[in-house]
């Protein structure tokens, strides 16, 4: 109980050296919502690769075990096909659902939509929850008594409902979508072992919804 409570607090921490600061710094430059989303995904992502980089530097985990590896071409394939059959049914669903959506005052223009969120957020939100957390959640929770398969899955999931939890400002069905894609993309992240057939899965997902909104 006291390990689990352990890899728990670790988990949190590492989220918020990660977001925390970020947001701080967009507040303290007073950006616009439009402006403070693309700060936010690279303050984000850069502040995940140092603290992967110290990972890795303290030998705690190796590159490959956060996912810093070429996959299979077959994961690349289950990530299309997964990525496309997901964002289309959420696509459908949230036609018939009215939600938050965006911030307030937030208005970008297509080509700063689809760059923000059809690649910069894919890869920002990989490399925070798949390869940082998930895969220092992982490591956490492998002992002599917790194969490492198994705590690969509790962590795949657990940081899944994380990043479900986290969407619940934009409505409730985007957050349960949310949480199955990350169910996906962390399965995808542990089985192939590499980063790449997660962040184009989630691309693809948030492909669709761009799409509804600009055409």
């Amino acid at each position: 109980m006291l390990k689990l409570l352990q890899s728990a607090a670790l988990t949190l921490l590492l989220f918020l050296m990660v977001y925390l600061p970020a947001f701080l710094i967009v507040g303290a430059l007073h950006l616009t919502p439009s402006a403070m989303v693309p700060a936010v995904i690279a303050i984000t992502l850069a502040i995940s690769c140092v603290l992967m980089g110290w990972v890795i530097h303290r030998g705690w985990l190796t590159p490959s075990d956060m996912g810093w590896q070429r996959p299979a071409y077959r994961h690349v394939i289950h990530a299309f096909a997964l990525g496309a059959l997901l964002g289309t049914v959420v696509t459908i669903v949230l036609l018939h659902v009215n939600e938050p959506g965006m911030p307030q005052g937030m208005h970008l223009a297509p080509w700063q939509a689809y760059l923000c969120f059809a690649l910069g957020a894919p890869v920002q939100e990989e490399v925070v929850f798949r390869g940082l957390l998930q895969s220092a959640l992982a490591g956490s929770l492998a002992t002599a008594h917790v194969r490492i398969a198994l705590a690969g899955i509790a962590a795949s999931l657990s940081i899944a409902l994380l990043f479900g939890i986290i969407h619940l400002k934009v409505g409730p069905v985007t957050a349960c979508a949310a949480c199955v894609l990350g169910v996906l993309t962390g399965e995808l992240k542990r089985r192939s072992g590499s980063l790449l057939p997660a962040m184009l899965c989630h691309s693809l997902f948030n492909l669709g919804g761009l799409l509804l909104a600009f055409g």
